[in-house]
């Protein structure tokens, strides 16, 4: 019972049609070898920590917010929620846990606050009574030159406060979802720079998602995991792989849940490639909706499992390919990695008849859990799957997408499309066949995509820079971008980086010669980084500047060169 859609109308078009995006190779290029990696065992520091995150306006300005007004909904009939869900169960039903619901939010329904030196700070909140947790949607997006948006749970009783900021940088995208927020509510602050006339606020919330399923916080008859399912932090030996296995939410009208795993590339360059089911979503604006859940685990054999809404996760992914004839898609994830995850190895070579074989996965949406199983000899009806009869720990409706791994090589060999599995009757499961998947996103995984600049990856290898804008510029945790460009004398360089934050701090540094210290450097932690130098000297100057990642494996920047 794993096989979620967003609709049946939308899982039958997903079963039927081909879908194959640009860059994935057609499925007659077979390898003649079987192309493979192995787990990175070397990840623990990797990606770096992040810095601290930025006040929010009104704390860094000194504003203290007593009452803040409020557009409330009341809380939804949870029990029909549930009763619709235990009725829609099934081969073609996602795990739901969260609600689709409408609201309007207008400038009217806040407050303005006006500031010294003639900005000001706009204020309100959303809630939804009895939330679990909160996730609000943007749309008509247009913030002016130094604006900023924050967006954050107020810290209460039972909750932490957990901030989201925007500047003009970080909302490349007119309409968006941000993360989950803890609680029933969800705290949005509008910073206006000085100059800045009108009183409207340039963006529109019109829709939230309102999480009532969150295993942990629910009793177990509601939503938990059948009781013989086993804790994945009991089994060290996978814990590398375990590391790579992270549960996903996406957004239809509804909140749904599946599992899937971080691939590695075949050049073990970090590129957060994550694969899932394709009945899990297979839409660019699934994908873009699309939250990570890392470390949704217990922290040691048999003890407690975190809260859903209090684990790291990543914002937002690129819809690369997807295909039903396997059941797969795969996303590059856009939204910044926390530290410590692992990338995953793969087979195209699949576990032979009799094989030992184990599957790592969120059940029921329920933290990780770690399931054992043998390659059968019979096979799936559908050829393009591989068949597993489990022998300890079943699969459940949210492990969709999850990897299947050889128990020898710890490598995956297929995601999980469908099966029948339970506590008395553990039954079986068929996986997308990744020997037949591999034909089509191959391209992706011999390494991860960069910009045209490349190779620019040291000083003594610069790109010659111009004045102007570059768009859709690369940077990678091991491939760092160097510039140059000759400034006459007198004359100033600013560089601009622009990039959201929230998919990775991108930093600066400008060197006057390779191999001494900077002249400037910027790292902030906003959404822009500014290198600005004046050459003084009498003659024109060969400056270089460097763009690096303060956190993240990747991200991408927009870059403005003026020389004034």
């Amino acid at each position: 019972m794993h096989k979620p859609a967003f609709s049946a109308a939308a899982v039958l078009g997903a079963l039927v049609a081909s879908i194959a995006l640009s860059g994935a190779a057609p499925p007659s290029e077979q390898a003649e070898q079987a192309p493979q990696t192995f787990a990175l065992q070397d990840v623990r520091s990797l990606p770096p920590p992040a810095k601290p995150a930025r006040p929010v306006p009104s704390r860094r300005l000194g504003i203290d917010l007593q009452a803040v007004p409020q557009v409330g909904l009341a809380a939804p009939d949870r029990q029909a929620l549930i009763a619709e869900d235990e009725a829609r169960k099934g081969l073609q039903k996602a795990l739901r846990f969260g609600v689709g619901r409408s609201l309007t939010l207008r400038a009217a329904d806040g407050h303005w606050y006006d500031l010294r030196g003639g900005a000001r700070l706009w204020v309100a909140e959303v809630s939804s009574a009895e939330a679990l947790g909160l996730r609000v949607h943007f749309s008509r997006m247009r913030l002016p030159a130094g604006a900023e948006l924050a967006v954050y749970s107020p810290p209460g009783p039972e909750t932490r406060m957990v901030t989201a900021t925007y500047g003009a940088a970080g909302t490349r995208r007119p309409e968006f979802w941000t993360r989950t927020f803890p609680g029933d509510r969800v705290r949005i602050e509008y910073l206006v720079p000085a100059g800045v006339a009108g009183q409207e606020i340039p963006f529109t919330v019109d829709r939230l998602q309102h999480v009532y399923r969150n295993p942990v916080a629910e009793p177990q008859a509601v939503t938990k995991a059948a009781s013989c399912n086993n804790d994945v932090s009991c089994h060290p030996e996978w814990q590398d792989v375990a590391n790579a296995v992270a549960g996903i939410g996406v957004i239809d009208n509804d909140s749904l849940f599946c599992s899937g795993t971080l691939l590695n590339s075949q050049q073990q360059d970090f590129t957060p490639y994550y694969l899932t089911a394709s009945h899990c979503l297979y839409s660019d604006e699934a994908a873009r909706s699309a939250e990570i859940y890392w470390f949704y685990q217990t922290p040691g054999c048999g003890e407690i499992a975190p809260s859903l809404t209090s684990v790291p996760s990543s914002l937002g992914a690129r819809l690369l390919a997807t295909h039903p004839d396997t059941d797969f898609t795969l996303l590059l994830i856009e939204g910044a990695l926390p530290p410590g995850v692992s990338w995953a190895g793969w087979t195209t070579e699949p576990a032979p008849e009799g094989a030992s074989v184990t599957g790592i996965h969120h059940p029921s949406g329920d933290y990780k859990r770690i399931s054992f199983a043998v390659r059968p000899t019979e096979p799936c009806r559908n050829t393009n799957l591989v068949r597993v009869h489990w022998t300890n720990g079943p699969i459940e409706p949210g492990s969709s997408g999850s990897g299947i791994f050889r128990d020898d090589t710890h490598q995956l060999f297929g995601q999980l499309f469908l099966g029948i599995s339970e506590c008395r009757s553990l039954g079986w499961s068929c996986y997308g066949d990744f020997s037949l998947t591999y034909p089509r996103i191959q391209n992706y995984l011999r390494e991860g995509p960069d910009d045209p600049s490349e190779p620019n990856d040291t000083c003594a290898k610069p790109r010659l820079a111009k004045t102007g804008t570059l768009r859709g510029l690369t940077v990678k945790l091991n491939d760092t971008d160097w510039y140059r460009i000759k400034v006459p004398r007198g004359r100033t360089l600013t560089v601009t980086l622009s990039f959201p934050q929230s998919d990775g701090d991108v930093d600066a540094k400008l060197y006057g010669r390779c191999g001494f210290d900077p002249l400037v450097a910027s790292e902030g932690t906003g959404d822009t980084e500014v290198l600005t130098f004046k050459n003084r000297s009498r003659w024109a100057a060969n400056l270089s500047w460097q763009v690096y990642l303060a956190s993240d494996t990747r991200a991408s920047y927009d870059m403005a060169v003026s020389i004034r």
